[in-house]
């Protein structure tokens, strides 16, 4: 089971399963419960993890009330790369949004597999470029949209890998808020215009979306 869950890892298609096989030896799992951190910001760096089940959030902090989430993870996702990879510590925190079983691979490990596995290293290379492109992509936005293109864009950015009819997103307001780095009043009032024009609707901590058509016009032209 475990070894089909890395087959499905982006970064690891299309390596062989010796290859995974080692990837799996050389892990350990690590289970949390829902609310537990996994790690803070500025921590010391000293695994990779892969998300074997459940789901991640990665976010920064500024201060006690400030918070900015840059992405939910879900299975077969990783992330705690880049303390690996650029420096010491971690770049932002993470923590497990729902009970959640993680694959943890140390640092010293990981270097192994940088230096001597070519292939897994040109694969992880292309994420980072992908997930840097979301970042300007994100900074764009942030520079140049309005709320309500901001918001368009977010749930199309949190609904892409949703394959329902309709399309549902189990998020509440102050989290929508964070991974659109504003706060909960512009966003409620962003929803409510959607809501009434029939975009969208929300309730009890679901996000519907009941016309993508129209969303994804708003998001270009916020």
């Amino acid at each position: 089971m475990v070894l089909n869950i890395l087959k499905r890892v982006s970064f690891l298609k299309g390596m062989s399963g010796k290859e995974i096989r080692h990837i799996l030896a050389i892990a350990r799992e690590r289970r949390c419960k829902a609310g537990e951190i996994i790690f803070l910001k500025e921590a010391i760096g000293n695994n990779f993890f892969i998300v074997k089940s459940g789901r991640v959030k990665i976010f920064t902090s500024v201060g006690t009330e400030k918070k900015k989430t840059f992405a939910f993870l879900k299975k077969g996702d990783f992330f705690g790369e880049m303390s690996l990879l650029g420096g010491k510590v971690r770049s932002a925190s993470a923590q497990a949004v729902e009970p959640t079983e993680l694959l943890v691979i140390s640092r010293r490990n990981f270097k192994e597999l940088i230096l001597k596995n070519a292939d897994f290293t040109l694969k992880l290379m292309h994420m980072l470029v992908k997930r840097l492109h979301s970042a300007n992509q994100d900074v764009e936005s942030m520079l140049f949209h309005n709320i309500l293109g901001r918001l368009a864009e977010a749930i199309l950015g949190l609904s892409k890998d949703k394959h329902s009819s309709p399309i549902k997103i189990a998020i509440n307001q102050n989290e929508l808020a964070q991974y659109m780095g504003t706060t909960r009043v512009p966003v409620c009032r962003a929803i409510n215009t959607l809501k009434r024009s029939r975009v969208i609707d929300y309730k009890r901590g679901q996000l519907i979306v009941l016309n993508a058509a129209r969303l994804k016009s708003i998001a270009g032209a916020g």
